[in-house]
């Protein structure tokens, strides 16, 4: 089927209507937090964040629910203009918008999804491997990041390419009992070489599986608070990193209540530190994978691709600015610059004092897969190596780019193995696999214990000691898994300079 060639232009703004009717009383307040978002000492190519406007309430992305057990959606990928704070620019859109709908289904359902590249004319052009190209009259496709679910036919198989005029339809079963569970995942495009300016763009939306509230009851009555992250950049090397399409809104909660924030960094390539001042978040999955109890928790680090579900307790009255920590990524740049994201406003009176003791009592009863891949046997120990060329147009894994005809991997169904991810490079890298989670036990050569399960995680950079390294275990265990898929650095603009390699887990 062949779709309409023409660009879809259009201009996208957060809706008004959306907003909190009494907000306007707190925007006074809370105008002065505008000008924050460049903090700390003006270093040359450091990426700055251009000043924010005057505060305005988050406003949650639009939904689009499963119905009788389909979720039945069309998606359009086509140019169009974005108004992000003060600055405009030509985006790469989903069904025009800058933050599309979030997908909303549940165990057991379908994904029929439409996809449309309606990104004007061009050809993909097999093995490229960067500089990468500017986006429009590209090849795309539709990934399903965190899913385990097949990765064959037009379930999640990003080695189909949908070409500029095309059409497909993606049917992804979403298993009713198994490995994949409830959480916070996202969708975006993986047609190699081509990733990073269509993500850069605007092209990456969430996705829910429903039911989290299972395993943790005392979610079930909160109010649910997205944080959609995305960054562009500029030619003047300025950046700007926005919360659902929003620059530095107001988070508006009463001292004690209880919120539940499902953080997602859905952008493309930057990597940050995060703390609310004076505000702890209760962490109660990562990835998509429900923790064992919540656990307490000041500072994150979040690579892009990684989703951090967690509780909020709104502080005394006052706000509470949520910023990015400054920390040294590449080491031949300047360290990267502290950013407000957001600004927590809290006013009226106090609840009970007692409701982080009700939250860390919680805990998940039944059986946990991470147990199992905990006391899994090894079968096979890997190690692959990070590496680029100096002039950095080339990154590889073991001295290699990436060809999509090509098996690096292949492992057999039922196995549980261990791989080293070894960063020969002076920044910060990561690791992601499609269709299965991992367990860390390993980060930069010392012991890591953690409590869920990831499907993304930060490699740390190279430094004048050694490599920096990762350590994993995967579980090959789930029957839905079976094919050809990929694992990469999840900062795509590697990614699309060659950093990915192609495995097959065989039955």
């Amino acid at each position: 089927m062949r779709v309409m060639r023409d660009a879809m232009c259009q201009s996208w703004t957060p809706d008004r209507r959306l907003f909190i009717k009494a907000a306007s009383r707190f925007l006074g307040a809370t105008a002065a937090a505008g000008g924050l978002l460049s903090l700390g000492p003006s270093m040359p190519g450091a990426r700055s964040q251009p000043e924010a406007p005057q505060p305005e309430p988050l406003i949650q992305p639009p939904e689009m629910h499963s119905v009788n057990g389909v979720l039945d959606a069309t998606i359009t990928a086509a140019p169009g203009s974005v108004q992000l704070g003060d600055r405009a620019f030509a985006g790469l859109l989903y069904n025009g918008a800058y933050v599309p709908p979030m997908l909303r289904a549940r165990l057991g359902d379908m994904l029929r999804i439409t996809f449309r590249n309606n990104l004007t004319s061009g050809l993909d052009r097999p093995g490229y491997v960067g500089p990468i190209c500017t986006g429009a009259g590209t090849a795309s496709n539709l990934h399903f990041h965190g899913m385990s679910v097949s990765p064959q036919g037009n379930s999640d198989n990003v080695f189909v390419h949908i070409q500029p005029g095309d059409t497909f339809q993606y049917q992804v079963r979403i298993p009713a009992s198994g490995r994949q569970g409830p959480g916070l995942f996202w969708y975006h495009p993986h047609a190699h070489g081509f990733v990073n300016d269509q993500i850069l763009g605007g092209m990456s939306g969430a996705l829910v599986v429903d039911g989290i509230d299972q395993l943790f009851p005392l979610l079930h009555r909160l109010p649910e608070r997205f944080f959609l992250i995305k960054h562009v950049k500029f030619d003047d090397e300025s950046e700007m990193v926005s919360i659902n399409g929003q620059i530095n809104p107001v988070v508006v909660m009463r001292p004690g209540e209880m919120q539940f924030w499902r953080i997602a960094h859905i952008g493309a390539s930057d990597f940050y530190k995060l703390r609310i001042e004076g505000m702890p978040l209760y962490v109660v999955a990562t990835d998509g994978h429900a923790l064992s109890q919540p656990r307490k928790m000041t500072e994150f680090f979040i690579g892009p691709g990684e989703r951090i579900d967690a509780i909020a307790i709104g502080p005394p009255a006052g706000e509470y600015p949520m910023r990015t920590i400054s920390f040294q990524n590449e080491a031949w740049r300047p360290p990267e610059p502290v950013r407000q994201l957001a600004v927590i406003h809290s006013s009226g009176s106090s609840q009970s004092a007692a409701i982080e003791d009700d939250i860390l009592r919680q805990r998940v009863t039944g059986p946990q897969w991470i147990n199992d891949v905990r006391a899994a046997a090894i079968a096979r120990r890997r190690t692959l190596s990070y590496s680029r060329t100096a002039d950095r147009k080339v990154f590889m894994i073991d001295s290699r780019v990436v060809d999509e005809a090509r098996t690096d991997q292949t492992v057999k169904l039922g196995d549980t193995e261990e791989w080293t991810v070894v960063n020969t490079d002076q920044q910060y890298h990561s690791f992601h696999i499609h269709q299965t989670p991992f367990l860390v036990t390993e980060v930069g050569g010392v012991s890591w214990r953690d409590d869920s399960l990831r499907d993304t995680f930060s490699v740390p950079p190279a430094t004048d000691q050694g490599p920096g390294a990762l350590k994993v275990v995967i579980p090959f265990t789930d029957p839905a898994i079976v094919g050809r898929f990929v694992y990469h650095c999840h900062a795509v603009d590697h990614e699309d300079k060659g950093m990915m390699g192609i495995i097959e887990v065989v039955a």
